[in-house]
């Protein structure tokens, strides 16, 4: 498991305890402003100077979102992005049907598969 996705399973436990008591403790707030300060550290989460994106992740996203597979792999590639990582992000940032529907199974090994071959 890479640091970004212990970090971000960190969060989804600590919001999950959160729902389940119905508010959260200055601990837990405190621990999720940490986590939160760690994942915006991750590449994916980096910001870039860019007009339309605030961070690699981002960028990346729209490339697949628009048909650029070959960039987007060689820019995970180039950014240091792992599979994992981008779609971490991506179930991070994005909860948008339409958006995501495009990643499924197959789709993400075929990713896995590409960066693979780049790395």
């Amino acid at each position: 498991m890479s640091e970004q996705a212990n970090i971000l399973a960190q969060m989804q436990n600590l919001v999950m305890n959160i729902l389940k008591t119905g508010s959260a403790s200055q601990e837990q707030g405190d621990k999720i402003e940490e986590l939160e300060f760690l994942l915006f550290e991750q590449n994916a989460f980096k910001e870039i100077e860019h007009q339309e994106y605030s961070c690699q992740g981002e960028e990346i996203a729209n490339l697949f979102f628009t048909g650029d597979h070959e960039r987007a792999i060689s820019k995970m590639s180039e950014c240091e992005i792992s599979a994992e990582d981008f779609f971490g992000f991506i179930e991070y940032n994005y909860d948008e049907e339409p958006l995501t529907e495009m990643f499924t199974a197959k789709f993400i090994e075929d990713i896995n598969i590409a960066l693979t071959q780049k790395f």
